[in-house]
């Protein structure tokens, strides 16, 4: 039971020290410098020098979910919530999931070098992470439909992926003015694992005979993590990973970017890791217990129960082991274009494609951005996360040398029908500011 409260304890807690997170859409055309050179390293300021100190530089969240409250209950004849379990069923997909990512900018320094200031050199820390929960709608089928429905039947539930991970990034990095046209950009990060939750293998069957009604269970189970107990040293886990980015001005009006980010893995060190696992495949068949009405022999129900019990702590104990292992991060692919139709307005293209365990989920943003004079610029956005569509809005004002951005991914805010929320905000300083 111990080993259970601790998977619940470890779930809970990258829930709640993930709350700033990094989902730059909106922003990724904007003016603020930051939210440009987190998602591409060919970025160029136009300031000669960016500070950005405590977290204040670049503070967010951005949490997604599968399904919003409108589909996962419904009033009752008593005027009562309910959970809805058909819509649960009808709406939950194989893939659907819910998505939680952080990046916590702790410090940001960067200048320009050069007799043309062409070369920007920075360097910076953050911490970084990533949750995201996979859960099919095949469980509350079953629940609600019972083993009768499906008898002959193997239900599989193999969808299910739980995978978290918190980790330190200190990155150094530099873009290059190549030319009029073409900016190249590489960051190369030193990473310390913190913490860690995933799940190798979580396979759990059931089978249903029709001849005897016998049910037969099936589970086989890899759940691995590092960094949760209190003797953990995140210095041993340790990795790498390295930030490509170009931006290309195709004429004097458009602009087109890419960048690869987040390309690398961590290594998780033996002695703060724990393995929990079944040992492979494991099966019970569960016959049920007969007994005739006149049948007065409590004891040999008692010890039937105690049989089926012990069996079924048997499929689903989970064995404590250790070892090291790897992770790979999840990496992120930009691809961008911005036409500058005016001084004042211009509209931009965003696709953003992130690996995850078992698919790519993909965003499209089309945005806008209204410049209203060398200070404030007012931003728009249309976005479609993985299916779900919603409008964005925020501003950057830039000050003398102050930039504030604010930004919200979801400027409705509809509570019952919502399904993703984001708001960044973040301060830097500039100096040198070119005229």
């Amino acid at each position: 039971m111990k080993k259970y409260i601790f998977l619940l304890a470890s779930f809970i807690y990258f829930i709640y020290t993930g709350v700033n997170a990094q989902n730059i859409h909106t922003g990724y055309h904007s003016e603020a410098f930051l939210l440009q050179s987190s998602s591409n390293a060919a970025s160029m300021p136009k300031s000669n020098f960016v500070f950005g100190l405590g977290g204040l530089s670049s503070i967010s969240t951005n949490i997604q979910w599968p399904l919003s409250l409108n589909e996962v209950f419904v009033k009752n004849q008593k005027d009562s919530l309910q959970v809805n379990f058909p819509s649960l069923i009808s709406n939950l997909e194989d893939h659907d999931a819910f998505y939680f990512d952080g990046r916590l900018n702790l410090l940001h320094v960067g200048f320009k070098l050069g007799y043309d200031k062409n070369v920007f050199v920075y360097f910076g820390d953050e911490i970084v992470t990533d949750f995201n929960a996979t859960i099919s709608g095949g469980i509350f089928d079953y629940l609600t439909k019972g083993n009768a429905y499906f008898l002959d039947q193997k239900v599989n539930f193999d969808k299910e992926r739980f995978d978290a991970v918190a980790y330190n990034s200190f990155y150094l990095g530099a873009a290059v003015d190549i030319d009029e046209r073409l900016k190249l950009g590489l960051r190369l990060k030193y990473l310390t694992g913190i913490a860690n939750l995933h799940t190798d293998n979580f396979h759990l069957g059931l089978e249903t005979s029709s001849e005897f009604y016998q049910t037969t269970l099936y589970s086989d189970m890899m759940i691995k993590t590092s960094g949760i107990g209190d003797s953990s040293n995140p210095i041993s886990n340790s990795g790498f990973a390295i930030d490509l980015g170009a931006i290309y001005q195709a004429t004097e009006d458009l602009e087109l970017s890419v960048s690869l980010n987040d390309v690398g893995s961590i290594n998780w060190a033996e002695e703060n890791n724990d393995y929990f696992t079944t040992d492979g495949l494991k099966d019970f068949e569960l016959k049920g217990i007969e007994q005739s009405s006149g049948d007065d022999d409590d004891d040999d129900v008692d010890g039937k129960m105690d049989e089926i019990t012990d069996s079924l702590s048997a499929i689903f104990e989970l064995n404590e082991v250790s070892g090291s292992y790897n992770t790979k991060l999840k990496s992120n692919l930009f691809l961008g274009a911005k036409y500058q139709l005016t001084d004042m307005h211009s509209f931009s293209f965003l696709l953003h494609s992130k690996k995850h365990p078992s698919i790519r989920v993909n965003t499209v943003v089309a945005g806008y951005q209204l410049q209203l004079g060398k200070a404030l610029q007012l931003l728009a956005s249309y976005k479609n996360f993985n299916g779900i569509s919603n409008l964005g809005g925020g501003f950057v004002w830039s000050p003398g040398s102050i930039q504030f951005h604010m930004i919200m991914d979801n400027a409705l805010l509809d509570v019952f029908d919502l399904k993703n929320l984001g708001i960044q905000m973040g301060l830097v300083f500039r100096f040198g500011r070119d005229r």
